[in-house]
């Protein structure tokens, strides 16, 4: 620590002088990911924010349009769903849960296109591809 820099603002090295000092926020910030998970700091400041703070940023990440829409859950669901994430990571999660769920299901549908095609995978070889798959465990 050089003698301008202090527990509350470090050292930026020599342009620190034409730096603007941290604001009250950013000091908390830093307190925070200095003692707490990332994930958790994220977390605590998502559930903080107006649902439309992250409209723009959702239509970023999905490189494109966003549309509402409307979904029945079991409240057990919704409820698990929400404390996972916070007011602001609902979307997010549910979003991400179907892609996955895509995705598997094109997985799916390729291997019963292979299946068509070529007939299925004989049991020997499933049996060798288990055995070589990096966490099997010999019964």
């Amino acid at each position: 620590m050089s003698a301008r820099s202090s527990p509350d603002q470090p050292d930026r090295g020599p342009a620190s002088d034409s730096l603007p000092q941290l604001s009250a926020l950013e000091r908390a910030l830093r307190q925070a990911l200095g003692s707490a998970p990332r994930d958790q700091v994220v977390k605590c400041i998502v559930s903080v924010l107006p649902a439309a703070v992250f409209v723009e940023e959702s239509a970023r990440l999905h490189r494109g349009k966003v549309r509402k829409v409307s979904v029945s859950m079991p409240e057990e669901l919704a409820e698990a769903v929400r404390s996972r994430t916070g007011a602001g990571g609902f979307s997010r999660y549910v979003s991400e849960a179907v892609e996955r769920e895509i995705r598997h299901d094109l997985l799916g549908d390729l291997i019963s296109e292979l299946e068509a095609e070529y007939g299925p995978v004989p049991p020997e070889i499933r049996e060798q591809t288990r055995r070589e798959w990096p966490d099997f465990e010999e019964k």
